[in-house]
Protein backbone atom coordinates (compact mmCIF):
# COMPACT_ATOMS: atom_id res chain seq x y z
CA UNK A 1 0.00 0.00 0.00
CA UNK A 2 1.59 3.49 -0.69
CA UNK A 3 2.02 5.60 2.50
CA UNK A 4 0.57 8.69 3.33
CA UNK A 5 3.73 9.81 4.44
CA UNK A 6 5.37 8.76 1.04
CA UNK A 7 2.49 10.62 -1.16
CA UNK A 8 3.68 13.98 0.65
CA UNK A 9 6.79 13.79 -1.12
CA UNK A 10 5.06 13.47 -4.36
CA UNK A 11 2.86 16.88 -4.11
CA UNK A 12 4.59 18.98 -6.92
CA UNK A 13 4.31 16.31 -8.79
CA UNK A 14 0.69 16.80 -8.68
CA UNK A 15 1.06 20.02 -10.43
CA UNK A 16 3.18 18.64 -13.08
CA UNK A 17 0.45 15.67 -13.77
CA UNK A 18 -2.04 18.74 -13.96
CA UNK A 19 0.36 19.96 -16.75
CA UNK A 20 1.61 17.28 -18.53
CA UNK A 21 0.27 17.39 -22.51
CA UNK A 22 -0.63 13.38 -22.62
CA UNK A 23 -0.01 13.63 -27.32
CA UNK A 24 3.30 14.57 -26.63
CA UNK A 25 5.86 12.27 -27.71
CA UNK A 26 8.93 14.69 -27.79
CA UNK A 27 12.76 12.85 -26.68
CA UNK A 28 12.10 15.54 -23.45
CA UNK A 29 8.89 13.94 -22.43
CA UNK A 30 8.15 10.71 -21.08
CA UNK A 31 4.20 9.96 -21.73
CA UNK A 32 3.99 6.00 -22.76
CA UNK A 33 5.63 3.58 -21.31
CA UNK A 34 8.92 2.56 -23.13
CA UNK A 35 9.59 -0.31 -25.18
CA UNK A 36 12.74 -2.65 -25.48
CA UNK A 37 13.33 -5.08 -28.67
CA UNK A 38 14.49 -8.39 -27.42
CA UNK A 39 15.53 -9.36 -30.95
CA UNK A 40 18.21 -6.08 -31.32
CA UNK A 41 19.97 -8.52 -28.13
CA UNK A 42 20.83 -9.86 -32.30
CA UNK A 43 20.23 -7.40 -34.53
CA UNK A 44 21.50 -3.91 -32.78
CA UNK A 45 23.43 -4.44 -28.93
CA UNK A 46 23.91 -1.23 -28.74
CA UNK A 47 20.52 -0.16 -29.03
CA UNK A 48 19.18 -2.88 -26.66
CA UNK A 49 21.62 -1.45 -23.76
CA UNK A 50 20.79 2.45 -24.84
CA UNK A 51 16.96 1.78 -24.62
CA UNK A 52 17.55 -0.58 -21.59
CA UNK A 53 19.06 2.15 -19.92
CA UNK A 54 16.86 4.94 -20.36
CA UNK A 55 13.24 3.23 -19.89
CA UNK A 56 14.91 1.46 -16.05
CA UNK A 57 16.47 5.19 -15.40
CA UNK A 58 13.62 7.33 -16.61
CA UNK A 59 10.25 5.10 -16.06
CA UNK A 60 11.51 2.05 -13.89
CA UNK A 61 8.49 0.29 -16.17
CA UNK A 62 8.97 -1.03 -19.75
CA UNK A 63 7.55 -2.98 -22.52
CA UNK A 64 9.94 -5.95 -23.54
CA UNK A 65 8.61 -6.52 -27.12
CA UNK A 66 9.34 -9.72 -29.08
CA UNK A 67 9.78 -11.36 -25.42
CA UNK A 68 11.12 -15.19 -25.97
CA UNK A 69 8.51 -17.83 -24.88
CA UNK A 70 5.72 -15.38 -24.85
CA UNK A 71 4.73 -15.35 -28.33
CA UNK A 72 1.07 -14.34 -29.05
CA UNK A 73 -0.40 -18.39 -29.79
CA UNK A 74 1.14 -19.39 -26.27
CA UNK A 75 -0.22 -16.19 -24.23
CA UNK A 76 -3.45 -17.07 -25.99
CA UNK A 77 -3.38 -20.43 -24.41
CA UNK A 78 -2.24 -18.98 -21.02
CA UNK A 79 -5.30 -16.66 -20.96
CA UNK A 80 -7.83 -18.89 -22.39
CA UNK A 81 -7.01 -21.82 -19.63
CA UNK A 82 -7.13 -19.19 -16.44
CA UNK A 83 -10.40 -17.93 -17.66
CA UNK A 84 -11.58 -21.05 -17.65
CA UNK A 85 -10.99 -21.73 -13.71
CA UNK A 86 -12.20 -18.24 -12.80
CA UNK A 87 -15.08 -19.14 -14.74
CA UNK A 88 -15.36 -22.21 -13.06
CA UNK A 89 -18.29 -22.44 -10.40
CA UNK A 90 -16.94 -20.70 -6.53
CA UNK A 91 -17.43 -24.34 -4.77
CA UNK A 92 -15.18 -25.92 -7.55
CA UNK A 93 -12.32 -23.06 -7.11
CA UNK A 94 -12.82 -23.17 -3.27
CA UNK A 95 -11.48 -26.88 -3.36
CA UNK A 96 -8.50 -25.70 -4.13
CA UNK A 97 -8.24 -22.64 -1.64
CA UNK A 98 -4.98 -20.38 -0.46
CA UNK A 99 -5.62 -21.70 3.29
CA UNK A 100 -5.86 -25.20 2.46
CA UNK A 101 -1.69 -24.82 2.43
CA UNK A 102 0.89 -22.39 4.26
CA UNK A 103 2.40 -22.23 1.64
CA UNK A 104 0.88 -19.51 -0.01
CA UNK A 105 -0.24 -21.45 -3.01
CA UNK A 106 -3.74 -21.56 -3.88
CA UNK A 107 -7.45 -19.81 -4.77
CA UNK A 108 -7.95 -16.68 -3.21
CA UNK A 109 -11.37 -15.55 -3.49
CA UNK A 110 -12.55 -11.90 -3.82
CA UNK A 111 -12.78 -9.72 -0.45
CA UNK A 112 -16.69 -7.95 0.32
CA UNK A 113 -17.19 -5.53 -2.36
CA UNK A 114 -19.39 -3.99 -0.05
CA UNK A 115 -16.09 -2.60 1.91
CA UNK A 116 -15.96 0.21 -0.56
CA UNK A 117 -12.54 -0.87 -2.24
CA UNK A 118 -11.19 0.31 -5.56
CA UNK A 119 -10.76 -3.29 -6.78
CA UNK A 120 -12.64 -6.52 -6.77
CA UNK A 121 -10.54 -9.42 -7.26
CA UNK A 122 -9.95 -13.10 -7.34
CA UNK A 123 -6.68 -15.06 -7.68
CA UNK A 124 -4.61 -18.11 -7.87
CA UNK A 125 -1.19 -17.98 -6.22
CA UNK A 126 1.59 -21.11 -7.78
CA UNK A 127 5.09 -21.39 -8.17
CA UNK A 128 7.71 -24.47 -9.21
CA UNK A 129 6.38 -28.01 -7.10
CA UNK A 130 8.52 -28.31 -4.75
CA UNK A 131 8.56 -30.73 -1.26
CA UNK A 132 8.79 -28.73 1.91
CA UNK A 133 12.37 -27.75 2.59
CA UNK A 134 11.27 -28.12 6.35
CA UNK A 135 7.90 -28.45 8.42
CA UNK A 136 6.44 -24.88 8.45
CA UNK A 137 5.86 -24.82 12.25
CA UNK A 138 10.05 -25.81 12.33
CA UNK A 139 11.09 -23.02 13.94
CA UNK A 140 14.24 -23.68 14.32
CA UNK A 141 14.36 -23.19 10.66
CA UNK A 142 14.34 -19.76 8.90
CA UNK A 143 11.03 -18.25 8.29
CA UNK A 144 11.40 -18.06 4.26
CA UNK A 145 12.67 -21.69 4.12
CA UNK A 146 9.19 -22.41 5.49
CA UNK A 147 7.24 -20.38 3.77
CA UNK A 148 8.35 -19.99 0.10
CA UNK A 149 9.18 -24.00 -1.01
CA UNK A 150 6.33 -26.10 -0.71
CA UNK A 151 4.08 -28.05 -3.54
CA UNK A 152 1.17 -26.04 -5.29
CA UNK A 153 -2.75 -26.28 -4.72
CA UNK A 154 -4.15 -27.18 -7.56
CA UNK A 155 -7.75 -27.68 -8.81
CA UNK A 156 -8.98 -31.26 -10.08
CA UNK A 157 -7.13 -31.83 -13.64
CA UNK A 158 -9.86 -34.37 -14.84
CA UNK A 159 -12.10 -30.86 -15.00
CA UNK A 160 -9.06 -28.40 -16.17
CA UNK A 161 -6.30 -31.00 -17.97
CA UNK A 162 -5.00 -27.66 -19.46
CA UNK A 163 -4.10 -25.76 -16.41
CA UNK A 164 -1.33 -27.30 -14.41
CA UNK A 165 0.58 -27.82 -17.62
CA UNK A 166 0.13 -24.09 -18.90
CA UNK A 167 1.16 -23.31 -15.69
CA UNK A 168 3.89 -24.89 -15.42
CA UNK A 169 5.03 -24.18 -19.13
CA UNK A 170 4.21 -19.81 -18.21
CA UNK A 171 6.34 -20.47 -14.74
CA UNK A 172 9.33 -21.91 -16.78
CA UNK A 173 9.10 -19.11 -18.99
CA UNK A 174 8.91 -16.20 -16.95
CA UNK A 175 12.03 -17.86 -14.93
CA UNK A 176 14.21 -18.36 -18.12
CA UNK A 177 13.37 -15.17 -19.29
CA UNK A 178 13.69 -13.39 -15.70
CA UNK A 179 17.42 -14.92 -15.51
CA UNK A 180 18.73 -13.64 -18.78
CA UNK A 181 17.17 -10.16 -18.40
CA UNK A 182 18.89 -9.76 -14.83
CA UNK A 183 22.14 -10.48 -16.30
CA UNK A 184 21.42 -7.99 -18.57
CA UNK A 185 20.18 -5.12 -16.52
CA UNK A 186 23.29 -5.60 -14.36
CA UNK A 187 25.51 -5.32 -17.71
CA UNK A 188 23.34 -2.03 -18.56
CA UNK A 189 24.76 -0.87 -15.00
CA UNK A 190 28.25 -1.42 -16.50
CA UNK A 191 29.11 -3.95 -14.00
CA UNK A 192 29.75 -7.66 -14.19
CA UNK A 193 26.60 -9.53 -15.08
CA UNK A 194 27.88 -12.75 -13.04
CA UNK A 195 27.08 -10.84 -10.14
CA UNK A 196 23.62 -11.01 -10.75
CA UNK A 197 24.03 -14.95 -10.03
CA UNK A 198 25.53 -14.09 -6.24
CA UNK A 199 21.37 -14.02 -5.81
CA UNK A 200 19.49 -15.72 -8.05
CA UNK A 201 19.97 -18.83 -9.59
CA UNK A 202 17.97 -22.36 -11.28
CA UNK A 203 18.44 -24.01 -7.63
CA UNK A 204 17.11 -21.97 -5.23
CA UNK A 205 14.44 -20.39 -7.26
CA UNK A 206 12.53 -17.81 -4.46
CA UNK A 207 9.66 -16.46 -6.09
CA UNK A 208 5.77 -15.88 -6.21
CA UNK A 209 3.62 -15.45 -8.52
CA UNK A 210 -0.42 -15.07 -9.43
CA UNK A 211 -2.99 -15.22 -11.26
CA UNK A 212 -5.12 -11.74 -10.82
CA UNK A 213 -8.99 -11.47 -12.12
CA UNK A 214 -10.21 -8.18 -11.95
CA UNK A 215 -13.82 -7.18 -11.82
CA UNK A 216 -15.17 -3.85 -13.69
CA UNK A 217 -16.76 -1.24 -11.21
CA UNK A 218 -20.05 -2.93 -12.09
CA UNK A 219 -18.91 -5.35 -9.40
CA UNK A 220 -18.40 -2.50 -6.99
CA UNK A 221 -21.69 -1.73 -4.65
CA UNK A 222 -23.63 1.51 -6.58
CA UNK A 223 -24.00 3.47 -3.75
CA UNK A 224 -19.69 3.45 -3.46
CA UNK A 225 -19.23 3.69 -7.36
CA UNK A 226 -19.01 7.81 -7.38
CA UNK A 227 -17.01 7.55 -4.50
CA UNK A 228 -14.25 5.53 -5.85
CA UNK A 229 -13.96 7.14 -9.32
CA UNK A 230 -13.77 10.20 -7.15
CA UNK A 231 -10.54 8.38 -5.67
CA UNK A 232 -8.90 7.42 -8.65
CA UNK A 233 -9.29 11.10 -10.24
CA UNK A 234 -6.89 11.95 -7.75
CA UNK A 235 -3.28 11.79 -7.74
CA UNK A 236 -2.59 10.31 -4.56
CA UNK A 237 -5.38 8.15 -2.26
CA UNK A 238 -4.39 5.49 -0.14
CA UNK A 239 -8.02 3.81 -1.30
CA UNK A 240 -6.67 3.00 -4.94
CA UNK A 241 -4.24 0.23 -4.13
CA UNK A 242 -1.11 2.43 -5.76
CA UNK A 243 2.16 0.95 -4.22
CA UNK A 244 5.88 -0.02 -5.28
CA UNK A 245 7.03 -4.07 -5.71
CA UNK A 246 9.53 -4.22 -2.89
CA UNK A 247 10.84 -7.39 -2.05
CA UNK A 248 11.54 -8.23 -5.74
CA UNK A 249 14.42 -7.63 -8.17
CA UNK A 250 12.07 -7.18 -11.15
CA UNK A 251 8.83 -7.85 -12.02
CA UNK A 252 6.92 -9.33 -15.11
CA UNK A 253 3.62 -9.19 -16.20
CA UNK A 254 1.26 -10.14 -19.40
CA UNK A 255 -2.22 -8.91 -19.27
CA UNK A 256 -5.28 -9.28 -21.51
CA UNK A 257 -7.63 -6.23 -20.36
CA UNK A 258 -6.65 -2.25 -20.10
CA UNK A 259 -6.06 -1.13 -16.31
CA UNK A 260 -2.77 -1.30 -15.18
CA UNK A 261 -1.31 2.49 -14.52
CA UNK A 262 2.47 3.81 -13.77
CA UNK A 263 4.02 7.04 -12.23
CA UNK A 264 6.76 8.06 -14.23
CA UNK A 265 8.25 10.88 -16.40
CA UNK A 266 6.79 14.48 -15.20
CA UNK A 267 4.61 12.70 -12.62
CA UNK A 268 1.40 11.34 -14.69
CA UNK A 269 -0.29 8.22 -14.61
CA UNK A 270 0.38 6.70 -18.06
CA UNK A 271 -1.30 3.48 -19.02
CA UNK A 272 0.05 0.04 -19.53
CA UNK A 273 -0.52 -1.49 -22.98
CA UNK A 274 -2.12 -5.01 -23.39
CA UNK A 275 0.14 -7.82 -23.79
CA UNK A 276 -2.81 -10.09 -25.47
CA UNK A 277 -6.18 -9.20 -27.03
CA UNK A 278 -8.38 -11.95 -25.71
CA UNK A 279 -11.98 -9.90 -26.67
CA UNK A 280 -13.36 -7.68 -29.43
CA UNK A 281 -13.83 -3.89 -29.30
CA UNK A 282 -12.00 -0.60 -28.33
CA UNK A 283 -9.07 -1.31 -25.24
CA UNK A 284 -8.27 2.25 -25.22
CA UNK A 285 -4.92 1.26 -24.92
CA UNK A 286 -2.40 0.01 -27.54
CA UNK A 287 -1.76 -4.02 -27.54
CA UNK A 288 1.58 -5.58 -28.25
CA UNK A 289 1.43 -9.16 -28.96
CA UNK A 290 4.35 -11.24 -27.78
CA UNK A 291 5.61 -8.38 -25.24
CA UNK A 292 5.80 -8.52 -21.47
CA UNK A 293 5.50 -5.50 -19.37
CA UNK A 294 8.51 -5.78 -17.10
CA UNK A 295 9.18 -3.20 -13.43
CA UNK A 296 11.84 -2.90 -11.00
CA UNK A 297 11.13 -4.15 -7.02
CA UNK A 298 12.76 -2.80 -4.27
CA UNK A 299 15.46 -5.35 -4.57
CA UNK A 300 17.01 -4.07 -8.00
CA UNK A 301 16.61 0.01 -6.36
CA UNK A 302 19.12 -1.36 -3.63
CA UNK A 303 21.29 -3.19 -5.72
CA UNK A 304 21.56 -0.44 -8.48
CA UNK A 305 21.93 2.23 -5.46
CA UNK A 306 18.45 4.22 -6.99
CA UNK A 307 19.85 4.55 -10.26
CA UNK A 308 17.13 2.03 -11.75
CA UNK A 309 14.22 3.31 -9.00
CA UNK A 310 11.25 0.95 -8.02
CA UNK A 311 8.37 2.60 -9.55
CA UNK A 312 4.25 3.03 -8.22
CA UNK A 313 1.80 1.69 -9.68
CA UNK A 314 -1.57 0.81 -9.67
CA UNK A 315 -4.82 -1.16 -11.17
CA UNK A 316 -7.38 0.95 -12.74
CA UNK A 317 -10.93 -0.41 -11.79
CA UNK A 318 -12.61 2.16 -14.12
CA UNK A 319 -10.31 1.69 -17.21
CA UNK A 320 -11.88 -2.12 -17.15
CA UNK A 321 -15.06 -2.13 -20.06
CA UNK A 322 -18.60 -2.66 -17.83
CA UNK A 323 -19.58 -6.28 -17.56
CA UNK A 324 -16.24 -7.33 -18.30
CA UNK A 325 -13.09 -8.77 -16.20
CA UNK A 326 -9.55 -8.50 -16.68
CA UNK A 327 -6.53 -11.31 -15.88
CA UNK A 328 -2.94 -10.46 -15.67
CA UNK A 329 -0.45 -12.79 -14.78
CA UNK A 330 2.78 -11.03 -12.64
CA UNK A 331 5.39 -12.72 -11.78
CA UNK A 332 8.07 -11.98 -8.62
CA UNK A 333 11.53 -12.97 -8.31
CA UNK A 334 13.20 -12.72 -5.76
CA UNK A 335 16.91 -12.79 -4.50
CA UNK A 336 18.06 -15.37 -1.89
CA UNK A 337 17.36 -14.79 1.54
CA UNK A 338 20.87 -15.35 3.25
CA UNK A 339 22.94 -12.09 4.19
CA UNK A 340 22.62 -8.56 2.87
CA UNK A 341 21.78 -7.00 -0.60
CA UNK A 342 25.64 -5.67 -1.40
CA UNK A 343 25.30 -3.04 -4.52
CA UNK A 344 26.85 -4.57 -7.47
CA UNK A 345 30.13 -3.45 -7.84
CA UNK A 346 30.38 -3.15 -4.22
CA UNK A 347 32.40 -5.20 -1.82
CA UNK A 348 30.70 -4.70 1.83
CA UNK A 349 27.19 -4.37 3.04
CA UNK A 350 26.11 -0.73 3.96
CA UNK A 351 22.95 1.17 4.87
CA UNK A 352 21.82 3.30 2.35
CA UNK A 353 19.00 5.98 3.29
CA UNK A 354 18.59 6.99 -0.25
CA UNK A 355 17.28 3.38 -1.50
CA UNK A 356 15.46 2.86 2.62
CA UNK A 357 17.44 0.12 2.89
CA UNK A 358 18.93 -0.99 6.42
CA UNK A 359 22.45 -3.11 6.62
CA UNK A 360 21.41 -6.52 8.31
CA UNK A 361 17.67 -6.21 7.57
CA UNK A 362 16.24 -10.05 7.52
CA UNK A 363 15.04 -10.30 4.00
CA UNK A 364 13.60 -13.49 3.95
CA UNK A 365 11.18 -12.33 7.00
CA UNK A 366 10.07 -8.85 5.12
CA UNK A 367 9.19 -10.66 2.09
CA UNK A 368 7.12 -13.64 4.29
CA UNK A 369 5.53 -10.66 5.78
CA UNK A 370 4.61 -8.65 2.76
CA UNK A 371 2.52 -11.79 1.61
CA UNK A 372 1.37 -12.71 4.89
CA UNK A 373 -0.50 -9.24 5.02
CA UNK A 374 -1.71 -9.32 1.91
CA UNK A 375 -3.45 -12.93 2.21
CA UNK A 376 -4.99 -12.73 6.13
CA UNK A 377 -7.02 -15.33 6.00
CA UNK A 378 -4.03 -17.65 5.65
CA UNK A 379 -1.91 -16.23 7.88
CA UNK A 380 -4.73 -16.35 11.13
CA UNK A 381 -4.76 -20.53 9.93
CA UNK A 382 -0.74 -21.06 9.91
CA UNK A 383 1.05 -18.34 10.12
CA UNK A 384 -0.49 -15.79 12.86
CA UNK A 385 2.25 -15.72 15.39
CA UNK A 386 5.01 -15.20 12.93
CA UNK A 387 2.90 -12.29 11.45
CA UNK A 388 2.84 -10.87 14.83
CA UNK A 389 6.33 -10.70 15.54
CA UNK A 390 7.45 -9.60 12.04
CA UNK A 391 4.87 -7.28 11.10
CA UNK A 392 6.43 -3.65 12.73
CA UNK A 393 9.25 -4.09 10.97
CA UNK A 394 7.63 -5.47 7.70
CA UNK A 395 5.54 -2.21 7.80
CA UNK A 396 8.50 -0.25 8.80
CA UNK A 397 10.87 -1.02 5.87
CA UNK A 398 7.76 -1.29 3.45
CA UNK A 399 7.65 2.72 4.12
CA UNK A 400 11.04 3.50 3.89
CA UNK A 401 11.44 1.75 0.30
CA UNK A 402 7.97 3.58 -0.65
CA UNK A 403 9.25 7.07 0.52
CA UNK A 404 12.33 6.32 -1.28
CA UNK A 405 10.74 5.15 -4.45
CA UNK A 406 8.61 8.82 -4.30
CA UNK A 407 11.40 10.63 -3.86
CA UNK A 408 13.33 9.28 -6.41
CA UNK A 409 10.37 9.63 -8.74
CA UNK A 410 10.21 13.30 -7.86
CA UNK A 411 13.44 13.98 -8.69
CA UNK A 412 13.04 12.61 -12.34
CA UNK A 413 10.35 14.70 -12.58
CA UNK A 414 12.35 17.53 -11.84
CA UNK A 415 15.36 16.48 -14.89
CA UNK A 416 12.63 16.26 -17.00
CA UNK A 417 10.86 19.68 -15.77
CA UNK A 418 14.46 20.93 -16.15
CA UNK A 419 14.63 19.81 -20.12
CA UNK A 420 11.32 21.49 -20.97
CA UNK A 421 12.06 24.43 -19.38
CA UNK A 422 15.66 24.50 -21.34
CA UNK A 423 18.18 25.21 -18.66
Amino acid sequence: KESSAASDVYKRQIIMSDKSNNTNHSPDSLNEIPSVDWLDLEHNRDKFFKDLRYALEECGFLILTNAPGFEDEFQQRAFSEVRKFFDSPMDFKKESSLENSPYVRGYSSPRPPELGRAQVIESFQYGFDEEPLYAHDDESQSIHERFFRGPNTWPDSERLPGFKPTLNDLNTAYHRLTLKLGELIVESLGEDPAEFRQYFNLDEPYLFASLNHNFSMDAIVADRRDLIRDEYAKFSSAVTGAHIDGPPFVALLINDRPGLQVVAGEGQWMNAPVTCRTAEGDYNVPVVPGSVVVNTGGSLMHLSEGRYSATVHRVNTTMIPDGDTRISMPYFLLPTMQGDLVPFGKSGASTNDDVGYNAGRNRGANAAANLMRTYPKLTGRWWEKEFAALKTAQQQEEKAETEAAFKLAAERGDRYQEKLSGS
